[in-house]
């Protein structure tokens, strides 16, 4: 009887952990913070100053006093404190770089806390300005809180990369770490998103319109939302029927048939469209976003890796010559390199490693990069032919693709930098430092 229960307690141990505290990357996570931190981004840099003063300053639309009328509870927000425009505007502008720096993820693990009590700011501030979807993007800012992110998609994971790359070699990389508390979050989110779902499901079963299926109609007829032609709802209504019963079915149905490994890609597919319909025939855009990037907490990791590896093929090989011998170039490498999260690209030093297309003495040079088809492409050409082809550097498109900039500019500061790499890896890189490789480092000839 006792090894009975105990391997039924067992069992349960099991389950529990296999539901809650795998040992997985946070990849899901990191998509979901890096989109949110554009929307809100995106949203918050739109106010202008003025705007900014009408809608939350004392002098503005809504005075201070009558805030805590707004709530049953005393509310917090660092609006209180501000009593002059210019404390108002500095705040602002300080969140916006925020909200970039979480989209970016530069040191997420604090930024992430700023980014949430800034959100809480403004919403305890202006209650008028708001709705459901600042409310959710409240309770996903918090699981983002309390999830180990920023090790992945992000500037602290290429600032993780560059330095393991100096220490350790070009062709090295850390793994992405695994973290049983970001899979925990994951889930968390996930039931979130369900509860959402079925909650606003249930809501609409309550309602006399949903019933009788003209609800988007409705909806669509309202003056602040009235983006899609009508016409052609009102020849053929059985559109609005379908579009009623449809989001009833696909809300009440998500929370239990998104976790099944057969269903999950169709009620996936349907809530994207669903909030893609609502963006497009309803221009409401920010809400469809979010509750979009909420979804893909329910990616799987394995999808992002097809994805990545269909990219890989289709972009081809690529293979960056370098001079493993000039200390400025290793490091610009290593730069480089910090932000191809795919690993397309791989490296060769010429010096100890000659490479069978491109000579020795070219590649003294100038930096190549050899496609897959074997075509050597030089100097700032090589990094041009990267940066469009690598997802990680497509921030740095504008440098290598502005017209004329480029040509002007690009080439002849490469050209001298390739010319001068000599005198620049002795400034940079201090005579003595031990290099990847354990061995003393001299500055190249």
């Amino acid at each position: 009887m006792n090894n009975l229960a105990g391997k039924l307690m067992h069992s349960i141990k099991e389950t529990w952990f296999t539901i809650w505290f795998q040992d997985k990357n946070t990849i899901p996570l990191e998509v979901v913070r890096s989109g949110l931190g554009f929307l809100m981004f995106f949203n918050y840099v739109m106010f202008t100053p003025a705007d900014i003063i009408a809608l939350y300053d004392e002098s503005g639309i809504l005075n201070r006093a009558v805030v805590p009328e707004m709530n049953q509870f005393t509310s917090f927000s660092f609006f209180i404190y501000f009593d002059a425009p210019w404390q108002l505007l500095t705040f602002h502008y300080v969140f916006v770089a925020l909200c970039f720096c979480l989209f970016v993820g530069w040191k997420t693990r604090w930024v992430k806390w700023l980014v949430l009590i800034g959100h809480i700011s403004y919403f305890n501030r202006n209650e008028f300005l708001y709705y459901g979807v600042d409310t959710v993007l409240i309770a996903l800012l918090l699981i983002l809180c309390i999830a180990p992110i920023g090790s992945a998609l992000s500037l602290d994971r290429a600032s993780q990369v560059r330095k393991h790359k100096k220490e350790h070699g070009l062709e090295s990389r850390p793994d992405l770490p695994a973290s049983r508390r970001g899979f925990a979050c994951q889930r968390l989110m996930q039931i979130q998103m369900a509860v959402i779902y079925f909650s606003a499901g249930i809501e609409k079963l309550y309602g006399g319109m949903w019933w009788s299926g003209i609800a988007p109609w409705v909806a669509l007829n309202n003056n602040e939302t009235a983006f899609f032609p009508m016409d052609l709802l009102a020849d053929q209504f059985w559109i609005v029927n379908l579009m009623a019963f449809g989001t009833i079915f696909i809300e009440v149905s998500y929370p239990f048939l998104i976790w099944s490994f057969k269903t999950r890609p169709y009620f996936l597919v349907a809530a994207l469209l669903l909030h893609i319909s609502i963006a497009v025939m309803m221009g409401m855009y920010y809400f469809a976003a979010v509750m979009i990037f909420g979804h893909l907490a329910f990616m799987r990791r394995h999808w992002y890796a097809y994805a990545g590896a269909w990219w890989r093929k289709k972009m081809g090989g690529m293979e960056m010559i370098y001079d493993g011998e000039c200390g400025f170039c290793r490091r610009a490498m290593a730069s480089f390199l910090a932000y191809d999260g795919l690993q397309q690209i791989k490296v060769r030093d010429y010096r100890t490693n000659p490479s069978p297309v491109v000579s020795s003495q070219d590649a003294d040079k100038a930096l190549y990069l050899v496609t897959g088809n074997d075509k050597a492409i030089p100097g700032f050409d090589a990094y041009r032919y990267a940066v469009l082809r690598v997802p990680g550097l497509w921030w740095q498109v504008p440098f290598f693709y502005i017209p004329v900039f480029s040509k002007l500019c690009g080439r002849p500061i490469y050209n001298w930098i390739a010319a001068n790499r000599s005198v620049i890896s002795q400034c940079v890189v201090k005579p003595g430092r031990s290099t990847q490789e354990g061995i003393m480092e001299q500055p190249s000839s």
